[in-house]
């Protein structure tokens, strides 16, 4: 169970690399380089922290966010038919 819950922690700490992206383009100290290149480090931290919360968090929690998209999907394209 504690696994399960430092996944869940893992996939919210995924998001939170994102400002440090949008920090790291906002800075004036790195060149353009540094800025690609540091971004692009952040970004593939965010997907490893990302990939090792799902796998943490076990497949139960992976198949009830698929349902919750499925489910949020199927309402936006209901409303959309609507139109």
């Amino acid at each position: 169970m504690l696994l399960r819950i430092f996944g869940v922690g893992l996939i919210l700490l995924s998001a939170a690399v994102y400002p440090l992206i949008g920090a790291i383009a906002l800075n004036s100290y790195f060149t353009v380089t540094e800025k690609a290149i540091y971004s692009s480090l952040a970004y593939g931290f965010s997907w490893l922290i990302l990939l090792l919360g799902v796998f943490l968090a076990g497949p139960e929690l992976v198949e009830k966010l698929k349902l919750v998209y499925e489910r949020f999907k199927n309402r936006i394209l209901k409303k959309n038919k609507g139109i």
